[in-house]
């Protein structure tokens, strides 16, 4: 929960940081009053922390959050460097009181960032694989949800279903509701986090292609879609 607030709090510290060291370079330095141009550009700034939170908030999955933040971060640094590289005299006691701050802010917001590396959880959207070999790729995963599909249900499929809650679709490939059940609808409808996780689809050829193409449609990232050959999951 601290790591969220952490993040979330980021951007805006950040761009505020920002903010300062362009008002130290636009703005005239102590004793004198201050630009209006100079007070608007950092209010502006101050609003950009703010709207890349709510920017993030949107996106489905963490990774595109952190291109967003990483881009901002990336785009306030330049500004901030092109600012103070064609400003003249840039020693002032305001402009370097600015520099200051806001590389305090930068430090403090990529630490803030340094949180651990949390594991995906996984989908394994699976046909034609042998049940032991499934049951061995579900032994010991806590956080692993799997979709097989089968022609027909047998005891040890069940037992599967029952022991690591396996989704059975039923059906051959060219039976309509269960090619529904692994479209982007159905998985989408089955799995609501699927955009969370890393994905392993593993069955003949025609299979995994169409449910590629639903992942796909899902955008999930490729960098989370892994296809598998033979039995090994």
């Amino acid at each position: 929960m601290a790591s969220e607030v952490n993040v979330r709090q980021g951007p805006i510290l950040f761009w505020s940081g920002v903010a300062v060291a362009e008002f130290g370079a636009i703005g005239p330095g102590f004793g004198y009053p201050w630009s209006p141009a100079a007070l608007a550009a950092a209010a502006l700034l101050v609003a950009l922390g703010f709207l890349s939170v709510k920017a993030a908030d949107y996106l489905r999955t963490e990774e595109a959050r952190q291109r967003l933040r990483l881009g901002g971060y990336l785009a306030g640094a330049l500004l901030v460097a092109h600012q103070f590289s064609s400003t003249a005299h840039v020693t002032s006691l305001s402009r370097v009181g600015s520099l200051l701050l806001y590389a305090m802010a930068a430090v403090m917001v990529v630490w803030s960032h340094r949180v651990p590396h949390e594991t995906r959880p996984a989908l394994l959207i699976a046909a034609g694989l042998d049940p032991g070999s499934l049951r061995e790729r579900l032994a010991g995963a806590t956080d692993t949800v799997a979709v097989y599909r089968a022609e027909r249900v047998t005891d040890e499929l069940r037992d599967l279903e029952r022991r690591y809650g396996v989704i059975l679709v039923v059906g051959d490939e060219h039976d309509p509701r269960a090619k529904e059940r692994v479209s982007a609808s159905g998985l989408s409808r089955e799995i609501p986090d699927i955009a969370e996780r890393e994905v392993v689809v593993a069955g003949p050829r025609r299979f995994k292609r169409y449910v590629g193409g639903a992942l796909s449609r899902l955008a999930i990232p490729k960098s989370q879609i892994h296809f598998k050959s033979g039995q090994k999951v």
